[in-house]
């Protein structure tokens, strides 16, 4: 499960503040899902905790079922919801080119901007990213360049199936390759009764593959609540994120 602050290197690293970069291997593979659980198990526990996901693409903030709604309510977060998601674009398209078809630039230095105002509002923050690391955010930089200016760890977050090896050791180069650290895989959205063998095999190919650490196999959880959401995070996830 995961468990509450304690002292540790990692702690200590970050002692003003600590978080994780939520990251995935995809679109659509339940980024949301698992960074909101984690936040709603830690707020649970008593950690100050907070939100930021700075771009949204194709869906609208203020829906308390789009992705900044969702975690600012898991997260039992305070914070103003234009705050958590500060800029949102209409087309469900990379944020870079749905501010394109908007007409907006957005720099690394607007995100950064914002990333400070919330920052200072919790002790332990998680960063949810667009897509995969290399998902376009505006004119000339990625997610990843965003992971690394906010320099928290990364969470990778994998889908369950057939060719989520290829795709999650190729993020890992690429994270790698930008110097970032990562502190595990967690795969999403398990269906054990699946014609897919690749279910069975890929967490432990992927522990043959890399030195990664495997956090967790999510199962794939039908119309689920906050409780629900809670309780497959704090069931199947293990590691301590301080």
């Amino acid at each position: 499960m995961l468990t509450k602050p304690t002292s540790s290197p990692f702690q200590d690293r970050h002692r003003k503040q600590g978080g994780l970069f939520i990251t995935g291997t995809d679109t659509g593979i339940g980024k949301t899902f698992v960074t909101a659980g984690i936040a709603a198990s830690l707020k649970k526990q008593g950690v100050d905790i907070g939100v930021f996901k700075p771009m949204l693409s194709g869906d609208d903030r203020n829906n308390p079922e789009s992705d900044a709604g969702i975690l600012k309510i898991m997260a039992e977060d305070s914070t103003p919801i234009e705050q958590i998601t500060p800029f949102q674009f209409k087309e469900p398209l990379s944020p870079y080119e749905a501010a394109k078809q908007e007409g907006r630039i957005i720099t690394m230095d607007d995100i950064v901007s914002e990333w400070n105002k919330v920052r200072v509002n919790h002790d332990f923050f998680l960063v949810e990213g667009a897509g995969g690391l290399a998902v376009p955010l505006g004119e000339n930089y990625l997610v990843g360049d965003l992971a690394k200016v906010i320099g928290f760890p990364l969470v990778i977050v994998a889908r369950p199936n057939l060719g989520t090896v290829n795709h999650t050791l190729l993020t890992i180069s690429y994270a790698k390759k930008l110097g970032l650290e990562i502190a595990g895989i967690i795969i999403n959205g398990i269906n054990r009764t699946t014609e897919d063998p690749s279910v069975q095999t890929n967490a432990g190919t992927l522990s043959e593959f890399t030195d990664i650490p495997v956090l967790g196999e999510i199962p794939w959880v039908q119309m689920p609540d906050k409780e629900a959401i809670c309780k497959v995070i704090e069931d199947n996830i293990t590691f301590q994120p301080f």
